[in-house]
């Protein structure tokens, strides 16, 4: 990707200039309630949601203690090797039954694939970036060990077969207290009660404190992270966030202005470093992009669905093709024509994808052809291209992008639409692009219009599938005439109110500036009203 360096912002005056000291990470305080809202929240409704918010985090935090106190501390350890704290297998028969992470870690110690969940998706146990596999302790067990514990006991149940045995298997001990929390889904929208905090610039991070700044109000992300832990040494971007946002929500209410450099966490440093090995630069869009992945590889589990041997006939009959299921959707109707669709029948699903994803339809139909060519692919942000010059707005973007299209050489037509709308929608305004006669890459300087509310248009979706209506809750902007340099702002919403991020600056905007921004727009992050089911 090309180069685009972000400098600080011009200077002048900033609220706070010192950075705060830093806060013992207490547990995370509400973030928002799981209950959904009809408008935008306001901050009384915050006030009211957080007393059982902290109530249902009480009620966690004991049930850990309980368990530290059965299993006498070596599970959870107070930094003593995993090694030293489990004990080894006896012949004998233990003076207590082994709780499930003790028997989880000398399980991996026999295999030798170290301490951690031992499970046959991603998310097993691996040294924290830039660590060593002997300095990982045993974590521990999260929200995302009970989601990945739900999908291989319903996996394994698909495979051998069985009426509801596997469905049936005890929930482990350590997971059992996030039985029920997701039986209603969790609301994608809910009022916020986080600190609002400048954030210093030090080392051209002004791409990483606008994209913190900018994901705060997600109430689905912010309700996985309170349930996971802050040291899991096998998701370390995951525990990166956690520890991230616990400096947002712990922090008492008239703390408004103070500010916090980012990168005095070494959490937050090793996973920066990270990203830089990759060669990748101060984008906004492309450090997003890559957060999102990262915490999809690190919470993801496997979704395997038997082929079904009738589809075939059903293609061969222009009646409905079944696509095999999948955490995304699965069917491709046509009453007229065969389909022919690619959709593998091992997918991955995570509470990212729950979240962030959606899924796209290329359908080609060429000419003389009896069967369209349809494929499926998933998506956690939209590309729209804005550099044609009828394109000046997101709603034209988002036509420019669903236009058919001839290709093959005019041999067919190729068409965009929309199968599965995420609750929580990305859209990246491509502003930098290689232009030819220019020699090189340029940043598109144009003014685009954007709507606090969006709604997809019908010709834009697949059969039955219907749009929500979206509503803003982040903009993020960069300020530069180059592709090699320029500062980046970002404009979020907290409940009814909208406020600027600048650096350390934070300053309350009124409604008519928000979308006064049409020539330095970059990324726009719009929310769904609903719940996200989570359930495996």
């Amino acid at each position: 990707s090309s180069l685009r360096v972000c400098l600080p912002a011009p200077s002048g005056p900033r609220d706070g200039a010192a950075a705060a000291a830093p806060i013992p990470h207490a547990t995370m305080a509400a973030a928002g309630a799981d209950a959904d809202v009809d408008g935008p929240p306001t901050v009384a409704e915050a006030a009211g949601e957080r007393k059982e918010e902290e109530e249902e985090v009480v009620e966690v935090a004991r049930a850990e203690e309980a368990e530290e106190a059965e299993g006498g501390g070596s599970a959870q350890g107070d930094g003593e090797a995993v090694a030293a704290e489990v004990p080894a297998p006896a012949a004998a028969e233990p003076s207590r039954p082994l709780s499930w992470a003790e028997r989880a870690a000398l399980q991996a110690a026999a295999t030798g694939s170290g301490a951690g969940y031992h499970s046959s998706s991603s998310s097993t146990a691996r040294p924290p970036i830039g660590g060593k596999m002997e300095d990982v302790k045993l974590a521990k067990d999260s929200l995302i060990d009970y989601l990945i514990f739900l999908a291989e006991r319903r996996t394994n149940g698909d495979e051998a077969g069985d009426d509801g045995a596997a469905a049936r298997e005890e929930v482990p001990e350590p997971l059992r207290k996030f039985e029920g929390s997701l039986a209603s889904g969790i609301a994608t929208s809910s009022a916020v009660s986080y600190t609002r905090l400048g954030l210093t610039n030090t080392a051209n991070n002004c791409y990483l404190s606008v994209v913190i700044q900018s994901i705060l109000p997600c109430n689905a992300l912010m309700w996985i992270l309170r349930r996971c832990s802050a040291d899991d040494p096998r998701r370390p971007v995951f525990s990166c966030m956690v520890s991230l946002c616990k400096e947002f929500h712990t922090r008492k209410p008239d703390s408004h202005g103070d500010v916090l450099n980012l990168l005095v966490m070494n959490q937050v440093k090793e996973v920066v470093a990270s990203w830089q090995r990759l060669g990748a630069q101060q984008d906004a869009g492309e450090f997003l992009f890559w957060l999102l992945s990262q915490m999809h590889d690190e919470s993801k589990w496997k979704v395997h669905v038997p082929a079904d041997p009738a589809e075939g006939a059903a293609g061969e009959a222009g009646e409905e093709e079944d696509v095999a299921p999948s955490a995304w959707a699965t069917l491709v109707r046509t009453s007229r024509r065969a389909v022919e669709t690619r959709s593998a029948g091992l997918h991955e699903d995570s509470p990212i994808t729950r979240t962030f994803g959606g899924l796209t339809q290329s359908a080609v139909r060429t000419k003389g052809a009896k069967v369209d060519s349809v494929s499926l692919e998933p998506f956690n942000h939209l590309d729209l291209d804005i550099s044609a010059a009828a394109v000046n707005s997101v709603r034209a973007a988002l036509e420019a992008y669903c236009a058919a299209e001839e290709v093959n050489d005019g041999l067919a037509v190729r068409r965009m639409q929309f199968k599965l709308l995420p609750k929580v929608l990305v859209l990246n305004l491509k502003r930098f692009s290689f232009v030819k006669d220019m020699g090189g890459p340029q940043k598109i300087q144009k003014a685009i219009k954007y709507d606090e509310k969006l709604t997809l248009d019908k010709a834009w979706l697949v059969d039955e599938t219907q749009s929500p209506e979206y509503f803003m809750t982040a903009v993020i902007c960069h300020h530069g005439e180059s592709v090699h340099k320029g500062h980046y702002t970002a404009i979020v919403r907290y409940n009814a109110e909208w406020y600027m991020y600048d650096d350390t600056c934070v300053r309350r905007l009124e409604p008519r500036e928000v979308g006064a921004q049409q020539y330095t727009v970059y990324l726009l992050v719009y929310q769904s009203r609903g719940t996200v089911d989570m359930t495996p």
